[in-house]
């Protein structure tokens, strides 16, 4: 295989590809870049793969002799990333024995075989839609900071998606936090068979943090299909696809109060700032003896304090009640400061139930769809 490439344009195809690409894997072939050429087209297929995730793309390319091969990502990339800018040439010959040279830089490696490469799985889902980028950016940030980590129940680790007809909906949920997105929106059906819009499924939150990596603040639309166990994403240029979590979501709505026993509203931007003055009162790299929390004082107005081994903070906000008698309640800082931090500025509505419930927060605005949040306090040791 013979090829030159733009150094820029392959550059930048690789970055996004290395989210995609296995860390030490006893399969070296998924540590590579799969870089396929044909005669006559023009372009080079690039393909990382990691079994759980992967990323396909086309590159420009001015081929000489087409062919296939495997070099490490991460490897290349470091290269490429040495090299000046301007056309780079990478050669393979019949013992894959790699040259890559641009000007007078010239650097002499090995690759593997392409036919090596894993199998992708199938990247034409019959089930599909589209919507603005600026949207699906808009949404899945408002809800990643609940989605778990690790957690045993499968489930908790992404988002579930629901979308019917014109209603798009994601929820997630650690445990402690819950997050719901709901949106009437005009989403374009993608099925192939004409059937009307009734998905429902479960990416992983370790796939949306790179997904949101490559979406943008704009009306460019992304396309998401559904295979059986796939969920693949075109942005762009870019195919990006990875599994979803085989697993029902669990009944979300349970966790929601039906009543409260207070409500206020207050303004965003006031609530978090006083809680990021408390984060560094609370937050210590030293072994801390108890786990510290930042405690709400409800009254005629809200008092946000704290106490650690750094010292104490206090704060006064101002708030507009709207029902309910004075009530004290605990949250870990960084779990509610998380959910107020994706909120926009201007008026929130704050609803407790009693001290052991939580608080559900919502955006006073109801005119960008509903936005709602579900935080479990904490036990107050003192």
């Amino acid at each position: 295989m013979i090829v030159t490439f733009n150094r820029d344009v392959l550059v930048n195809a690789l970055i996004p590809a290395m989210h995609t690409v296995a860390g030490k894997n006893t399969m070296p072939t998924v540590e590579g870049v799969h870089l396929v050429c044909h005669e006559d087209e023009g372009k080079c297929m690039v393909e990382t793969y990691d079994f759980e995730k992967g990323m396909r793309t086309y590159v420009d390319c001015q081929i000489e002799r087409p062919g296939s091969c495997i070099i490490n990502a991460q490897k290349l990339l470091q290269l490429l990333k040495a090299m000046p800018s301007g056309d780079v040439k990478i050669s393979v010959d019949s013992a894959y024995n790699t040259v890559i040279e641009s000007g007078l830089s010239h650097f002499d490696i090995k690759c593997m075989p392409g036919n090596q490469f894993p199998s992708l799985p199938e990247l034409r889902g019959d089930r599909g839609f589209t919507f603005p980028q600026y949207l699906f950016k808009k949404f899945v940030t408002r809800i990643l900071f609940a989605v778990g980590k690790d957690n045993a129940r499968p489930f908790f680790n992404g988002a579930y998606f629901q979308i019917t007809g014109t209603q798009f909906k994601v929820v997630s949920c650690d445990g402690n936090r819950l997050a719901i997105c709901e949106h009437n929106i005009e989403i374009e059906n993608k099925n192939v068979f004409g059937e009307a819009l009734n998905l429902k499924f479960i990416v992983p939150g370790k796939t949306l943090v790179e997904i949101l990596k490559m979406v943008k603040d704009t009306e460019d639309e992304i396309e998401i299909r559904l295979t059986l166990k796939y969920v693949i994403f075109k942005i762009g240029q870019y195919t990006f696809f990875s599994k979803t979590i085989d697993s029902q979501y669990f009944d979300y709505t349970r966790l929601i109060p039906k009543a409260c026993e207070l409500e206020f509203n207050c303004e965003a931007s006031e609530l978090r700032g006083a809680l990021e003055r408390s984060l560094l009162i609370i937050e210590d790299r030293l072994a801390n003896t108890f786990r510290p929390y930042v405690k709400f004082t409800i009254d005629e107005v809200l008092s946000v304090s704290t106490q650690s081994q750094n010292g104490n903070a206090f704060d006064e906000i101002d708030i507009d009640k709207i029902s309910g008698e004075s009530l004290t309640i605990a949250f870990e800082c960084r779990s509610i400061i998380e959910a107020i931090k994706v909120c926009d500025d201007g008026p929130m509505n704050l609803k407790f139930v009693n001290p052991v419930t939580g608080v559900i927060i919502e955006p006073s605005k109801k005119d960008e769809g509903k936005f709602l949040y579900y935080i479990m306090p904490m036990r107050m040791t003192r």
